[in-house]
């Protein structure tokens, strides 16, 4: 009996000691930061994490609704730094990394090594970006476009995704027939594992740097696992991941 009591009264405490922490990011994200969560939930076992993706322009309205994310990644630092600004971030908005974008598509015809001139074949009939009103990936797509004189004539075939991971899911499934994506997304192993693992990246002197920052909410500002996954991704074991995925700082 003593002994139950005993084993009963550590494992409460543990349940006490226990954290959670929700994470609001950038679509572009979602594999990188899934591998680094796992890596963190190895030394933080009893610890709960839940990431929450979309776009980051949507994510900013949230956070500054207070939606109850303890932190922010976003895929244009400008962003955080308007929290930061505004209060709704409480640490100095950090670089996370440079993200780079892609042209990428399934089709047999697709030549990666054609680029933009991939987008005048007879077979492309839809173009996708994410929406660059809010998504930074396809602001920078359209910048990118834009250099080249190329986007008025391109904007009737063009579909905009919501995020770049809707927008990666419209070429997947055969919705759109090419378009610009997360380098990212496209080092995901679905696609590189695959046979349409072929993608052509898109000179970064084409538009505007994807400088990337994250920080803690003033929601995070009371939770220490916020502050230690903050501090976490600045680690040598994140960083080798991020970089796994085509991020650079």
């Amino acid at each position: 009996m003593l002994k139950q009591t005993i084993l009963g009264t550590l494992l409460f405490s543990s349940l006490l000691l226990a954290d959670k922490a929700t994470i609001f990011a950038a679509s572009d994200l979602k594999f990188a930061l899934d591998n680094i969560k796992e890596e963190f939930l190895k030394q933080h076992p009893n610890d709960t994490l839940t990431m929450i993706y979309g776009s980051s322009g949507k994510g900013m309205i949230q956070v500054e609704k207070g939606a109850p994310y303890d932190l922010y990644f976003s895929a244009n630092m400008d962003f955080v730094e308007k929290l930061y600004t505004k209060g709704h971030i409480v640490t100095k908005p950090k670089l996370y990394a440079i993200g780079r974008i892609v042209i990428w598509s399934k089709h047999k015809e697709f030549n990666a090594t054609r680029g933009f001139e991939n987008f005048n074949a007879p077979w492309v009939k839809r173009i996708t970006i994410a929406n660059p009103l809010h998504a930074p990936y396809g602001e920078k797509a359209k910048q990118a476009m834009e250099s080249l004189k190329i986007y008025k004539a391109l904007k009737p075939k063009i579909v905009f995704g919501e995020n770049i991971s809707q927008t990666a899911g419209y070429i997947s499934t055969e919705a759109a027939d090419i378009g610009v994506i997360a380098l990212s997304l496209a080092l995901a192993p679905v696609i590189s594992d695959s046979q349409f693992n072929q993608y052509h990246l898109i000179d970064n002197k084409l538009h505007e740097p994807l400088n990337q920052g994250y920080g803690i909410t003033k929601v995070g500002l009371k939770s220490p696992l916020a502050e230690q996954f903050y501090k976490f991704m600045q680690t040598k074991k994140a960083n080798e991941i991020m970089e796994y995925y085509g991020f650079v700082q």
